[in-house]
C-alpha cells in the first residue's frame, strides 16, 4: 500500500533522519502510538525503514501480540504462513482487536527484510487471574518476581484516568492490570536486549505505556540506554 504522507509526517520523518545517528546510541527505542492514529503508525514504519536503510541491526517488539503466540510471528516473518493465518493463529481480533491495517505495512516490511518481530504483551488469561487475585498473588511466568511497585507519578496519572472512567469500580485491580502490562512488556524487552546485545530493540507500544516501561527497564538494568519517541 502506497502511503500519502501529509506535510506533518514529512516534517516528522525529517526529524527522524536528523536523529538517526543519535538513535543509534540507544539500546532500546520505545515508539509510542495512539492505536487508531494512522500518523503514529506511519512514523513507526519510517523510523524502522530508516534505521534498516542505514544498516542498523534491529529487532521489533509489538504490544499488539501476546507472548504465547510467538511461534506464529516467527512463521509469518519466515514466510511459512499467510497474513490471514497469522491473524487466526495469534487470535489477533480477540486479543487485540484494532484494525490490522495499522500494522500491515510494518509487518510486511519486517517480513520482506527478515527483521525479527517479537510479541510483548501478557496473555489475557493471566490478566484475568491478576484482576481476581491481585498482581502479587498471581503466578505468571511473564511477571518474574519481585514485581516493582507503581511510582508516585504513575499512581497520580492513573488517578486522573479513573476520574474520567467512573465505570471502573475496582481501583486496585485497575492499577494491578496497568502494572502487569508495563512490567510484562518491559521484562520481555529487557530479555530481547540481553539475547541480542548488538541490536537496537524497537518497541511499538501505546503512548500511555512508554514512561512506565522505561522506568521498569532501568530498574531491571540501570545501564540500559532507553529513548522514548512519543
Amino acid at each position: 500500500m502506497k502511503l500519502n504522507l501529509s506535510p506533518f509526517i514529512v516534517f516528522i520523518i525529517g526529524i527522524i533522519l536528523a536523529f538517526s545517528n543519535t538513535l543509534n546510541r540507544y539500546d532500546i527505542i520505545l515508539v509510542g502510538e495512539v492505536h487508531t492514529d494512522e500518523n503514529d503508525h506511519r512514523v513507526q514504519l519510517e523510523l524502522i525503514k530508516e534505521l534498516h536503510k542505514y544498516g542498523k541491526k534491529i529487532v521489533i517488539g509489538m504490544e499488539m501480540f501476546q507472548q504465547p503466540f510467538q511461534k506464529y510471528l516467527d512463521d509469518y516473518i519466515e514466510g511459512k504462513i499467510s497474513e490471514e493465518e497469522l491473524l487466526e493463529k495469534t487470535e489477533y481480533k480477540k486479543r487485540w482487536g484494532f484494525d490490522f491495517k495499522y500494522y500491515r505495512d510494518i509487518l510486511e516490511f519486517a517480513r520482506q527484510n527478515k527483521i525479527k518481530v517479537y510479541a510483548l504483551n501478557i496473555p489475557s488469561e493471566d490478566l484475568k487471574v491478576i484482576r481476581e487475585k491481585g498482581i502479587n498473588n498471581a503466578e505468571s511466568k511473564f511477571l518474574p518476581k519481585p514485581i516493582p511497585n507503581l511510582s508516585e507519578n504513575e499512581i497520580k496519572e492513573l488517578e486522573e484516568v479513573l476520574k474520567n472512567h467512573p465505570q471502573i469500580k475496582d481501583k486496585k485491580a485497575f492499577f494491578d492490570i496497568q502494572l502487569a502490562w508495563n512490567y510484562s512488556m518491559a521484562y520481555k524487552i529487557y530479555q530481547l536486549k540481553k539475547e541480542n546485545p548488538d541490536y537496537i530493540v524497537i518497541a511499538l507500544v501505546g503512548k500511555g505505556h512508554t514512561e512506565g516501561i522505561k522506568r521498569l527497564l532501568n530498574i531491571l538494568d540501570k545501564d540500559l540506554k532507553v529513548f522514548i519517541y512519543n
